[in-house]
């Protein structure tokens, strides 16, 4: 059989008891790492193993050392690790045999479960290839006609061909967001009574204690001025460069103001090369110069140095449901999010906020949870984002209490949203006996 278990290390949940037969579980992911779409992966996985015996497999051999822990909590799943290498993928023959060899994996795996739930699009569309139809459940988790990083040729490809073929053989497509719901409705005709947004798969309690949760000592002193947070994968996708770009006016008006992001990625060294272009002094959390923009890099539980700014920025080009901005809504601070496709008007609008129908918003709109600002390479933006920055620098500094913060993110908890995994897949079995 061309393919091997192993363990994975993943978070363990409490929930009360919802009475079900136990089912036989698949989830497929790429790989496994630190993104947002992982992690959620996890969370979904963790809690439907509560109710049904989930197997994990993994597109990707190289999956790390020892499996993953997330959120300081352990568990094990079986994991299959499909179609061998990922440097196979060499050449064209040789990746359509590896795809080949995926499938029938596959194939016999789902002969085994009674639901195969997929994350990402090169997963969802191994999905949907395997078949059958009826046991087939693919999650969507980011905008394709939003991503700036695809070329014209790859968003034809899948957009065109390779996601409507995916649709037409899922039973379920799950998107992360509503908005990303509406632009897959709005762009593949037929699929509107199978297509749902779950939003959010978050633990609401763990975020709020690990955002009170104690910072490095050298981290400290930035919590004594005017600081700026943003965090995330250090991408194009995240605009960072389009924060530094603001930053830069910020300092015109608050010379003292400083900017600390927290993440790493492959656009590290472009970052810092911008930064310096742009006259800003950069160095690290132990850096004695106190520079203007400090590059924290990788930290465990990000979130927990959110308190040390005056206002947390997000700054990306395209989303599906930011798990970064749900967490500044657990750390209390104020934010501002780019109105990008898809999720932070989601996140920030609470129950009776009216939401302008056009997209993006052109100037900055209050809403419950924070402040919806311009997508960051509309125009002008560099300098609306520089003018609500310093206005946010200035104002009185504030927190949110422990109850505002559960509140306002109470409905992206897995203990919400996990039922209703639950109950698609519940279905799913119904509908085919």
């Amino acid at each position: 059989m061309p393919y091997e278990l192993a363990k994975l290390s993943f978070l363990s949940m409490k929930s009360e008891q919802i009475s079900t037969p136990r089912l036989r579980v698949l989830m497929l992911i790429p790989q496994l790492g630190y993104g947002g779409a992982e992690q959620a992966f996890l969370r979904v996985a963790g809690f439907l193993s509560q109710y049904a015996d989930v197997t994990i497999a993994l597109m990707a051999r190289d999956y790390g050392n020892g499996g993953y822990s997330i959120e300081g909590a352990q568990t094990n799943l079986p994991v299959v690790m499909l179609g061998g290498n990922q440097a196979q993928k060499r050449s064209l023959f040789a990746k359509g045999n590896r795809w080949r060899i995926m499938i029938r994996c596959l194939q016999i795996l789902k002969s085994e479960h009674d639901v195969a739930i997929s994350f990402l699009s090169g997963a969802n569309l191994l999905n949907a290839l395997s078949g059958p139809k009826e046991k087939t459940i693919v999650s969507e988790r980011g905008s394709k006609r939003g991503d700036t990083g695809m070329s014209k040729w790859e968003r034809l490809i899948w957009t065109r061909f390779l996601d409507p073929l995916t649709y037409k053989r899922a039973a379920r497509i799950v998107c992360a967001s509503s908005g990303l719901d509406g632009e897959i409705v709005s762009n593949n005709t037929g699929v509107a009574d199978k297509t749902i947004a779950l939003e959010g798969t978050v633990l609401v309690n763990h975020l709020i204690n690990i955002s009170d949760a104690p910072v490095e000592h050298d981290a400290r002193s930035l919590g004594n001025g005017q600081t700026i947070v943003a965090f995330g994968r250090l991408h194009r996708q995240k605009g960072f460069d389009i924060l530094l770009r603001a930053f830069v006016i910020v300092r015109q008006s608050i010379p003292t103001a400083r900017l600390l992001i927290i993440g790493d990625g492959p656009e590290a060294n472009t970052l810092v090369t911008l930064a310096q272009e742009l006259g800003l002094t950069v160095g690290g959390l132990a850096d004695p110069e106190a520079p203007a923009v400090t590059l924290a890099g990788y930290r465990e539980d990000p979130i927990r140095y959110l308190r040390l700014g005056r206002v947390v920025t997000l700054t990306s080009r395209f989303e599906g449901l930011p798990n970064a901005l749900i967490e500044a809504l657990a750390a209390g601070i104020p934010v501002l999010a780019a109105d990008c496709p898809w999720g932070p008007r989601s996140i920030l609008a609470g129950p009776s906020d009216p939401l302008p129908a056009v997209w993006p918003v052109t100037q900055p709109l209050q809403l419950a949870h924070g402040k919806l600002m311009p997508h960051p390479d509309s125009a002008g933006a560099v300098e609306v984002w520089a003018r609500e920055i310093v206005a946010a620098l200035q104002a009185p500094v504030t927190r949110r209490s422990q109850a505002e913060r559960r509140e306002a993110i109470a409905r992206f908890d897995i203990e919400a949203t996990g039922p209703e995994w639950l109950r698609l897949c519940q279905d799913l079995v119904m509908a085919s006996k």
